[in-house]
């Protein structure tokens, strides 16, 4: 069997990389253990075959150390754990030979003869980790760059889109004021028959259709913002001022209650409540908070409509604005990546990972937070917190 060594550390210490170890003597083992046990993290094995078994439990490995028979195997068969190692070989006199040839064919970094020299061993172990880091953060650096040109070209496709959108939602909002003044005119004339004929029915759909016109109105109004915002002009556009909470939050509902329309009953709860915010960027974080909850509600078989609450309060300094479902909990991807633009867990086509980055910095933009907080099968809640209106 294996002799693993994973030396107790602190939690610093605890993410250093490991490195490997492999002889059939078990003194030479003992030997390293001794001379590297307080500078490095290690794993000792006394056979290539078992260490190929366990090496996905000790990745990351930053150096693998192994007799010349042991690494000969190694280096056949070195699984992708192993892709970014460092690899050395000790070798007797008579092995010698062999092991400097694979080092030129470059299997291997380095040979050392055997028994080999703490000194030598140790400084080339310490350059190894070195190595091993800086690939990381090689790799770290070109997963952000190829991150920045995802975000670039999906900013130049949104704007081209928003331009396009431009026009047809100016089209929508002058229509529906003009709709708007139309039917003012046709409740002032159905008013004056009503003195004569009296019939509730034709009153009440008015009034819904100028609800309707008003929703609508609204609607485009903020497509055209958020169109303007793509273009490079949000941040001008957007700026901070007293914000009526109760009032905004009914717009919103307004807007997205079609898109809740079968998954969840949206039910908004709170009392006066003014917060320092920018209109444009909290309607935006609210409508994605109470998408998601909607879709998560969906997500899952019931026998009951789910349930989505907006709820407001307010605190010492802060107003706090939560959204509640009672869907199926984030899953432990999201939370890891709520932060991380272009993260998603929906289907190709279906989410640009955008969302849940986009309202940690529309919040944090106007000087405030938001939280997540989810158990699995308990739902969900969202929490926003704004500065107090002065």
């Amino acid at each position: 069997m294996p002799v693993p060594r994973m030396r107790e550390s602190p939690a610093a210490e605890s993410r250093m990389p490991t490195v490997v170890y492999v002889d059939p003597d078990r003194a030479q083992l003992r030997l390293f253990e001794a001379e590297f046990g307080a500078r490095f993290r290690l794993t000792l094995s006394s056979s290539a075959e078992e260490l190929l078994e366990q090496v996905q439990a000790v990745a990351p490995v930053a150096a693998l150390l192994a007799d010349h028979a042991s690494g000969r195997e190694l280096l056949q068969a070195a699984p992708p754990a192993l892709a970014d190692t460092e690899r050395l070989l000790v070798a007797r006199r008579a092995e010698l030979y062999a092991a400097r040839a694979a080092v030129e064919r470059g299997a291997a970094s380095r040979c050392f003869l055997k028994p080999w020299v703490a000194g030598e061993v140790g400084a080339a172990l310490e350059d190894a980790v070195r190595i091993f880091e800086l690939r990381s953060q090689l790799r770290t650096l070109r997963s952000r760059l190829e991150q920045s040109e995802r975000l670039a070209s999906l900013g130049r496709v949104s704007a081209g889109i928003a331009h396009e959108l431009a026009g047809p939602a100016a089209y929508v909002a002058e229509n529906a004021s003009a709709l708007r003044r139309e039917l003012a005119g046709v409740a002032a004339y159905v008013r004056r028959v009503s003195r004569i004929r009296p019939d509730a029915r034709v009153l009440e759909r008015l009034r819904e259709l100028s609800e309707i016109v008003q929703d609508v109105e609204a609607g485009a109004e903020h497509v055209r913002q958020v169109s303007r915002g793509f273009t490079g002009q949000l941040r001008a556009e957007a700026p901070i001022e007293r914000c009526d909470v109760p009032a905004l939050v009914e717009q919103v509902a307004r807007l997205v209650r079609p898109e809740l329309r079968g998954r969840a009953l949206l039910s908004v709860v709170g009392g006066p409540l003014e917060v320092q915010a920018s209109p444009l960027r909290l309607t935006q974080v609210l409508i994605n908070l109470l998408v998601n909850a909607g879709q998560a509600v969906a997500s899952v078989e019931r026998t009951e409509v789910g349930r989505v609450r907006v709820r407001w309060t307010t605190l010492a300094t802060r107003g706090r604005i939560e959204v509640r479902d009672d869907g199926p909990g984030l899953p432990e991807a999201v939370k890891r990546g709520e932060h991380d633009a272009l993260f998603t867990t929906k289907p190709p086509g279906s989410g640009t990972g955008l969302g849940l980055s986009l309202c940690h910095e529309l919040v944090t933009e106007m000087g405030g937070t938001l939280e997540l907080r989810s158990q699995s099968g308990h739902g969900t809640r969202g929490r926003i917190e704004l500065p107090l209106a002065r």
